[in-house]
This record gives C-alpha cells, sequence and structure tokens, in this order.
C-alpha cells in the first residue's frame, strides 16, 4: 500500500465517525434531550425562613402565564402580610400576591401576568417576599428564592 492511500483511509474512517456524533447530538437536541429541566424536574432554592412546595408554571400568551406555589414560614413568630413578586426569566410578572397571618400552615401563592412560555419550556422564577413580623420592630424584611423547572 501506497503512504497516501493509507493516510486516505484513516482520514475517511475518522471522518464518518465523527460525522456520526454530530448527526447523534443533532438528533438528541431537537428531541429536546439536552434541556437540563427535563431530566432535574421542579427545583426549590433558597428560599430562608420559608418553606415552598408544590410549584407549578403554566404557560400562556401574551404575557398571562401563571406560577403557583404553597409557602409556610418557618419561624417561631407569625408573618402580619408578606408581599410576594416574581421575575421569569428576566421579565417581570405584573401580578404579586400578598399574603397575610403566614405561620407554619402553608397558604398557596399565585402570581399571574408572567412572561410567556410554552408548555415543556424550561423557566426560572426568581421569588421576592417582602414581610413584616407581627409585633416586630423591624418592618420590610425581605427573602429570595428561585423555582425552576419545566413549563407545564
Amino acid at each position: 500500500m501506497k503512504k497516501g492511500q493509507t493516510a486516505l483511509e484513516y482520514l475517511m474512517t475518522y471522518g464518518w465517525a465523527i460525522l456520526i456524533v454530530i448527526i447523534v447530538v443533532a438528533a438528541l437536541y431537537a428531541l429536546g434531550l439536552t434541556k437540563p429541566c427535563r431530566w432535574t424536574g421542579t427545583q426549590i432554592r433558597e428560599f430562608g425562613n420559608f418553606r415552598a412546595r408544590e410549584a407549578k408554571f403554566t404557560g400562556a400568551p401574551n404575557d398571562q402565564s401563571t406560577l403557583e406555589f404553597s409557602l409556610a414560614y418557618l419561624g417561631p413568630e407569625t408573618v402580619e402580610t408578606a408581599d410576594i413578586t416574581a421575575e421569569v426569566d428576566g421579565g417581570a410578572c405584573t401580578g404579586s400576591a400578598t399574603l397575610t397571618n403566614l405561620g407554619s400552615d402553608a397558604q398557596a401563592v399565585t402570581i399571574t401576568g408572567c412572561p410567556t412560555k410554552t408548555a415543556g419550556d424550561c423557566y426560572t422564577a426568581k421569588v421576592k417576599i417582602t414581610y413584616n413580623i407581627v409585633g416586630g420592630t423591624i418592618t420590610n424584611l425581605v427573602s429570595y428564592g428561585t423555582i425552576s423547572g419545566v413549563v407545564a
């Protein structure tokens, strides 16, 4: 065999292998299997003295998507008022929620007017809770949390 023929066979063999890898990666991407939220499910993090559960983001057109979750306060006191706002993937939700007399029993939170998302998309919501403790001397305490997952 000649050196040129050997080099060409070497390049062709590895060229086909690289082409097959590119096709497989493109197929995985097209099927949406490269989105990490599909594998991790709903994640709720960093809520400080609050416990958030049962989060759900429902997509809708015209910036009318909805973020829903339940919220409880973990401290020994009772929260007099809690004003809750959210920002989804960098866009602010126009709606907000206000809870009163929040304690260890969870209350439902619904925030409307969130940016448009379609079912199956990934989302990350940054939630801000501004609250006051019953009989507390410090007002407008702030706690932040993050909810991420797949749009329902």
